[in-house]
């Protein structure tokens, strides 16, 4: 189906990723400004040294994981017992493939496997002994779990764009505006406190929320959600959200009977 929109969507997300690519590239000081701003010279990242934040980033990162997970293996059960069907098939399929696609391979897997580029806080710069690489360069400055892209900021984007496009639709104006000014301000804060803890440059949580929107927006045209959406109502998730409630509620009672 002919959707001008999406198609310009489309365009418009993948111009942006080549352009922001290049730039950081091209401009490599960019990165060292940024971290540099967020860290006290050679002595490191202050936020690193911090008795809240750490902690709070491990809370953020392990609360997506297991969210996403327990997600796409209750869909994969639900499958399985033919409980799950038709659209609501399409829009766990979105979500899965989505989280699997962009932070899980394209992200950890490929790039952060194979970029080799240091994480601020280890390079020259900021107190580290590892050389400094411009985005997008493959180097040997680092041997796995690498700066480039960020898995955290992958997955947050990932979370926020595939809510934002299933509940679009069905969401009245301020709900689409509050909608879209959480979801900024989740990947944009869990962007800041990588960067902030010396885990990542600017280029690595830009091109990991552009990455993350590239993959989403080929499984959209894919998998058909443009239609299988309309199934995702305030009212559907209300009731998935109850449900969801009432099983952990008999787990935890389970869990506590002698």
């Amino acid at each position: 189906m002919d959707d001008p929109l999406y198609t310009r969507l489309l365009i418009a997300v993948l111009m942006l990723t080549v352009a922001a690519q290049a730039l950081f590239a091209a401009l490599p000081w960019l990165d060292l400004a940024a971290s540099g701003a967020l860290a006290d010279g050679t002595q490191g990242f202050a936020a690193a040294r911090h008795p809240v934040l750490p902690r709070l980033n491990g809370a953020i990162r392990e609360t997506f994981q297991f969210g996403a997970i327990a997600l796409i293996l209750w869909g994969l059960g639900a499958m399985i017992l033919g409980r799950l069907r038709g659209d609501w098939l399409r829009v766990w399929a979105y979500f899965a493939s989505s989280v699997i696609l962009a932070p899980g391979i394209l992200v950890n897997l490929v790039l952060k496997a194979h970029s080799g580029r240091a994480r601020p806080a280890t390079i020259e710069q900021f107190g580290g002994e590892l050389v400094f690489t411009p985005a997008g360069v493959f180097t040997d400055q680092c041997a796995r779990n690498c700066s480039y892209t960020s898995g955290e900021a992958a997955l947050a984007a990932c979370l926020a764009i595939v809510a934002l496009t299933l509940c679009w639709a069905n969401l009245t104006v301020l709900r689409r505006v509050v909608a879209l000014l959480v979801a900024v301000a989740v990947v944009g804060g869990v962007s800041w406190l990588r960067m902030a803890l010396g885990r990542h440059f600017l280029s690595d949580v830009v091109m990991s929320t552009l990455f993350t929107a590239l993959v989403a927006l080929a499984l959209y045209r894919l998998l058909g959600i443009g239609r299988a959406r309309r199934v995702v109502t305030p009212a559907a998730l209300r009731a998935g959200l109850g449900a969801a409630r009432r099983g952990l509620v008999r787990i935890a009672r389970g869990r506590s009977s002698p």
